[in-house]
């Protein structure tokens, strides 16, 4: 077993955590500050690291043979489902939707995804405005000690689960 990935994904972990403590980088905080007070700092970070996210997934997409099966719904749900089967996982994955084998992508009704996105992109959007920040820079607020992000991604975690263990497989149950 290779220790690269784990050393590597640490490394780069370490690097975005520094570099968005160092730079205030919020992106729930960017499009709030640009719509209220038509502030562009955080905006500008937010289209960097998008910039940033395209130019390194091309970079990786050349260099390593498991990104090539990314995006899942383009080409590589077979891929994902035969590892999982050698492995005595049984996944049925959507020919619509990425995520093989997640309870909610093994209905085809692509609506239904969509509307349960934009509902859970509106909640999250929501509390994390509510909670003066997104996810990443909750995290960097934890580890700079601020009980009121440990509190946020203590019930982050809470709510994932919630969602997983309960919420998923009624959703499942109701697009068919």
């Amino acid at each position: 077993m290779s220790l690269l990935p784990p050393i590597v994904t640490i490394i780069l972990g370490l690097l975005m955590g520094y570099l968005g403590q160092r730079a205030r980088m919020c992106f729930v905080g960017g499009m709030r500050d640009w719509y209220l007070v038509r502030d562009t700092y955080l905006v500008k970070g937010l289209f960097a690291f998008l910039v940033f996210s395209f130019v390194g997934f091309a970079i990786f997409y050349f260099l390593s043979p498991a990104i090539k099966t990314f995006p899942w719904f383009l080409n590589g749900s077979a891929v994902f489902d035969q590892k999982w089967t050698s492995i005595g996982i049984s996944a049925i994955p959507s020919n619509l939707l990425p995520v093989p084998g997640d309870p909610i992508t093994w209905s085809p009704k692509a609506a239904s995804h969509i509307i349960l996105a934009i509902i859970g992109g509106f909640g999250l959007g929501f509390c994390s405005t509510m909670a003066g920040g997104c996810p990443f820079r909750q995290h960097i607020m934890a580890a700079e000690g601020s009980r009121s992000a440990i509190t946020y991604l203590v019930g982050f975690a809470i709510g994932a689960i919630i969602f997983h263990r309960f919420l998923a497989p009624l959703i499942k149950i109701i697009l068919g």
